[in-house]
């Protein structure tokens, strides 16, 4: 086992030939039917969204699938990347079958207990130069070695106090395996690998739980502009399931998995002109 971390630590390290400012190869992509109901049958996002919301429309969630085989593209790995927090900026309708091309960049990396952080923008461009899609994302590359769990928070507070059942999300391992497809994070699918990461199961994609809300989000109205940031605290496993709960406003938007713990939260916020700028 300890040379089996050692070898992913390894694999991880390929990052440091990608510093701030590197760009990734562009590639073009489209979402069609097809696509669009794979996700969304994996996260139980409800018929009437599907169709009466969604209709001829491209969910711009699946999208952010796009970031990760853009960086696998530029022959860096996915397994045992983890992401921590997706935002997106949507400033214009996505058609199905509509070909946008993926334009990333490498931002300035954190750090944490946990392990580095790769930040990357990246642009969703038309042929005819416009951004109806941008993404701000977040992974942890964690450290060959999990660090010794901190002390549980002192805070008991009721994590959705005031808030609404929307919806719910029970997982199973051909669900998580199925979503991650594209990814290629084998994290998400291999019992074996993940407990070298620290994980007692493979552990399902950040992205499960944002397009699970994003399917809630729909069908009370849906949002054509809008500042969607989603943040990923703890992780969700593929034999795990999660509530789904929105604030009376539906603007703060939260998964519990089946222990009452906070897993994700999504906060719509009101485009600014700044973030309407390619």
């Amino acid at each position: 086992m300890n040379d089996q971390i050692k070898e992913l630590s390894g694999a991880l390290n390929a990052y440091d030939s990608t510093p701030e400012g590197t760009q990734f190869p562009v590639l073009s992509t489209h979402v069609d039917q097809a696509r669009q109901n794979h996700y969304h049958q994996a996260t139980d996002v409800r018929a009437e969204a599907t169709g009466a919301a969604f209709g001829t429309i491209a969910d711009a969630t699946i999208f952010a699938q796009d970031i990760s085989r853009v960086i696998a593209n530029a022959g860096l790995p996915n397994d045992g990347r983890v992401l921590v927090r997706q935002r997106i900026f949507q400033t214009g309708r996505v058609r199905l079958d509509e070909v946008l091309t993926v334009e990333a960049e490498v931002q300035p990396f954190g750090e944490s207990a946990r392990g580095r952080h790769l930040h990357c923008n990246t642009a969703f461009r038309r042929a005819d130069q416009t951004v109806p899609l941008r993404m701000a994302t977040e992974h942890l590359l964690p450290f060959a070695t999990p660090p010794e769990k901190s002390p549980s928070n002192s805070d008991r507070s009721d994590p959705v106090a005031g808030m609404d059942v929307v919806g719910g999300l029970r997982l199973n391992p051909d669900k998580v395996a199925g979503f991650a497809k594209e990814v290629g994070n084998k994290i998400h699918s291999d019992p074996a690998f993940a407990q070298s990461r620290g994980f007692r199961a493979p552990i399902a994609q950040g992205l499960m739980q944002l397009t699970a809300l994003h399917g809630v989000i729909v069908t009370h109205a849906m949002p054509w502009e809008m500042d969607l940031d989603t943040r990923f605290m703890r992780p969700v496993f593929w034999d795990g399931e999660l509530n789904l709960y929105a604030d009376p406003d539906r603007r703060c938007y939260r998964c519990i998995d089946q222990d009452g713990k906070l897993t994700a939260e999504a906060v719509l916020h009101h485009l600014t002109t700044e973030d309407m700028e390619p």
